[in-house]
């Protein structure tokens, strides 16, 4: 019966061309079956807690209040599933409603706070094995090709903890936008941003980084538990097609690799022409050596290659279909430079002007910029914070919404930005603002606040939720005026009851 059954699933969900074609290539028979009801089961929620504003211990407190159950993710520590307990009410047993899908949860105020990430539990192995080890990180220097929307970027970014330069590079111009947004969300301030084909990197980054992650356009396969349509309408030739751009990216990619750094190679999809054949492409082609993920985690020997690529089908970790490659480059390579040619808008900033920017965050909210070993620099009124290493790069390529902006400086005052807030708010130690969760609510939800203090001085504040800073209000006579910019506002925000 179980065979009717599944041979009915997959001519539904499956086509019997890709299912030929995994049984030939890496499917074998005794896998047939879980394979195909594996892809055939929703897809577990999993969250990534953000080290860089909480940390796992203190946010899992937090989720308590939600009646969440968190089970812990192999090869990510601050990676977790997420369900709901049951609950007993009066009528019988009930389930808490919270991970019913994800705009629930990307609607409770520690998301819009940037505490913690909506990313699916196999997407966060790239990031883990690239940096496989926490030592000596203060100053690296990492390319993430293909960075949109930003799960991996920032999960890079927490590995180092703000420190050395990401640069994320992504080809969408409309999904440049919404990599920024994540980013500012959860405190990123060491990246950069470039808007390029990422086969045209090579020559201008060559020998710049030393961690690149690609993490490849693909043919999806492995997504089918969340996209039902991922294998109906399956092609080889379609295969074969994206696989000659995958050789020519993990090419650029290793390209942009210094001498003893380390390349990760990763998609979600199944199919070895996008994957093993890639990996074993730039090795034939290049001086790359593999690097084996046997003992990235404990049961990374269940989908482990005979390679040491870690080939993830759905069903061993109840997952999507993923793959993850890793390969270092000899110390002894040679390479060729680029010179600098490109110009950038961005300035240094005029002693006078440095000295009121500087005066103004240590006197008005006890901030010393010079503390947070970051370039400042000035485009026109704007001020902008940028990574220590943006002049390696600035004049390589050109950059797209790069570091954070931190004011717009005039004649009389100071404006700070949101986004200044959400990267540096939770190092500020005054003016800062207790909010409860129905004045929480209100701003979110776009609403002025009123208040009583004797502390506050009249001007900027730093509006916080559960000591975690949540935006920017401006103080007078014990008014809050809202400074949350309009395309944040949120009317379903979402608060424990």
């Amino acid at each position: 019966m179980s065979q009717l059954v599944n041979a009915a699933i997959s001519a539904d969900k499956i086509s019997d061309a890709f299912l030929s074609h995994a049984k030939n290539s890496f499917l074998k028979d005794y896998q047939v079956e879980d394979f195909i009801n594996a892809c055939c089961q929703p897809l577990r929620k999993s969250i990534r807690i953000n080290t860089l504003k909480i940390s796992v211990t203190e946010c899992l407190k937090e989720f308590e209040q939600y009646d969440l159950v968190c089970t812990p993710i192999p090869w990510c520590k601050e990676g977790f599933w997420i369900a709901a307990k049951n609950l007993d009410d009066e009528n019988g047993t009930t389930k808490c409603s919270m991970t019913e899908n994800s705009s629930v949860l990307g609607n409770l105020p520690e998301h819009l706070q940037g505490l913690f990430y909506i990313q699916e539990a196999s997407s966060m192995l790239p990031p883990s094995a690239l940096i496989d080890s926490p030592e000596n990180l203060n100053d690296v220097m990492i390319l993430d090709m293909a960075a949109a929307p930003g799960s991996k970027t920032t999960q890079l970014a927490a590995l180092v903890d703000n420190s050395g330069l990401i640069l994320a590079n992504e080809m969408s111009a409309s999904r440049v936008k919404v990599l920024h947004a994540n980013l500012v969300r959860c405190g990123v301030y060491n990246t950069c941003m470039s808007q390029f084909d990422g086969r045209k990197l090579g020559e201008r980054l060559s020998g710049l980084f030393d961690f690149v992650l690609l993490d490849a356009p693909c043919g999806g396969e492995g997504t089918i538990r969340k996209d039902a349509s991922a294998l109906k309408d399956w092609q080889l030739s379609k295969v074969e097609e994206i696989a000659k751009l995958q050789k020519q990216l993990i090419k650029t990619a290793y390209q942009c690799l210094k001498p003893g750094g380390r390349l990760v190679y990763s998609t979600c999809t199944l199919s070895p022409e996008e994957n093993q054949q890639v990996v074993l492409h730039l090795v034939a082609e290049t001086d790359a050596q593999i690097e084996p993920l046997n003992d990235l985690f404990d049961g990374a020997e269940q989908s482990v290659t005979q390679e040491g690529f870690l080939h993830v089908l759905p069903q061993i970790y109840d997952s999507e279909g993923f793959f993850v490659a890793a390969v270092s480059k000899p110390k002894a390579s040679e390479i060729d430079y680029y010179i600098a040619t490109e110009k950038t808008p961005f300035l240094p900033v005029d002693k006078r002007t440095l000295k009121q920017v500087n005066q103004y965050y240590a006197n008005h909210f006890g901030l010393e910029l010079s503390n947070l070993k970051l370039c400042i620099k000035q485009r026109d009124k704007e001020i902008w914070l940028f990574p220590n290493r943006f002049e390696d790069i600035c004049g390589v390529v050109r950059l797209n919404r790069s570091g954070i902006k931190l004011a717009e400086i005039y004649p009389n005052k100071i404006r700070s930005t949101h986004e200044f807030i959400c990267c540096l708010g939770d190092k500020i130690s005054e003016q800062r603002v207790t909010l409860d969760p129905q004045q929480a609510e209100d701003f979110y939800k776009g609403r002025n606040l009123e208040i009583e203090s004797d502390t506050l001085r009249d001007g900027e504040v730093i509006l916080t939720l559960n000591g975690h800073s949540i935006g920017l209000g401006n103080l007078r006579k014990n008014k809050i005026k809202n400074q949350l910019p309009r395309d944040l506002v949120r009317d379903q925000i979402r608060f424990a009851k």
